[in-house]
């Protein structure tokens, strides 16, 4: 455990290759060797006064990019020379004028004024969300791709790679599979798109995650991790909520590494790298 969150965290718990603490992600950012992690994944709070337990989230703009900013300072130093550091974020509805405001072009200038580069701005698509009367119903989120060194970096295509539009094209003779570019849809295999629905009400009824308002889909996680990392590679998540990352790394062989502020979801999810990864663990 010290080898990656240092000797002084306190909290720290270890679930098959998969360790996490229940602390200020910035705090135990700052105490954690340098160097040690080689992709971070995380989808921050988005200022929607959703109910994360001891987080506040009903900060201003002004707020959310300052803790960003010290976010984009702590991970640089955690980060491999080769790391990458993924944000999904969220055009969200200012409280007061219902103007929507890009996270993602905020959260661009953060991490660029830091020292990061931005490899791709990756288009996650879905449908299970509100119906809006008044504007289009939004139906994206943003993943921003920042890297340390624009010169080098892990980029793993054929681990990611997808099925030829055309079934006899004379390419497959030789494998692999084409780049499933900067959008993906994974209803349909031979598709671009990532789309990846939310994981709605119903299901996290079905497994018990009813505490946590945002959950990642595991596939799209999963997708992240492959492209980005070797099997044995360490994957941090800052903001790791129910633990999704921690279940994708556990299952593609990764050594999962977790920051939680609220002690309240410690439990689920211990339960979900158990079992959501049995193969993993047994």
């Amino acid at each position: 455990m010290s080898k990656y969150f240092g000797s002084k965290q306190e909290n720290v718990y270890k679930i098959g290759n998969c360790f996490f603490t229940i602390s200020d992600c910035i705090e135990t950012m700052k105490k954690m060797p340098k160097a040690v992690v080689n992709t971070i994944v995380t989808s921050p709070p988005y200022n929607l006064n959703k109910k994360y337990g001891k987080y506040d989230d009903n900060k201003s703009f002004a707020d959310w990019e300052a803790l960003m900013d010290e976010v984009a300072k702590a991970a640089w130093n955690v980060l491999a020379d080769d790391g990458s550091f993924l944000l999904n974020v969220s055009p969200v509805p200012d409280k007061k004028t219902k103007e929507i405001i890009p996270l993602d072009a905020l959260a661009y200038f953060i991490f660029k004024r830091n020292g990061y580069a931005l490899r791709n701005s990756i288009v996650w698509h879905f449908n299970n969300m509100q119906n809006c009367t008044n504007r289009l119903s939004g139906r994206w989120e943003s993943i921003l791709w920042f890297v340390k060194d624009i010169e080098n970096y892990q980029f793993h295509l054929d681990d990611i790679r997808i099925p030829y539009i055309t079934q006899n094209d004379k390419r497959l003779k030789e494998g692999g599979g084409r780049n499933p570019t900067d959008t993906w849809h994974f209803d349909l295999p031979e598709s671009d798109f990532w789309y990846f629905n939310r994981v709605n009400n119903m299901t996290k009824n079905k497994l018990g995650l009813t505490e946590h308002p945002c959950i990642f889909p595991t596939p799209m996680i999963e997708r992240i991790i492959r492209m980005t990392t070797k099997i044995d590679d360490v994957v941090l998540d800052p903001f790791l909520g129910s633990g999704t990352t921690l279940v994708a790394a556990q299952k593609l062989n990764r050594i999962g590494l977790g920051i939680e502020l609220d002690d309240r979801f410690r439990e689920i999810i211990e339960k979900r790298v158990i079992n959501e990864s049995v193969g993993s663990l047994f």
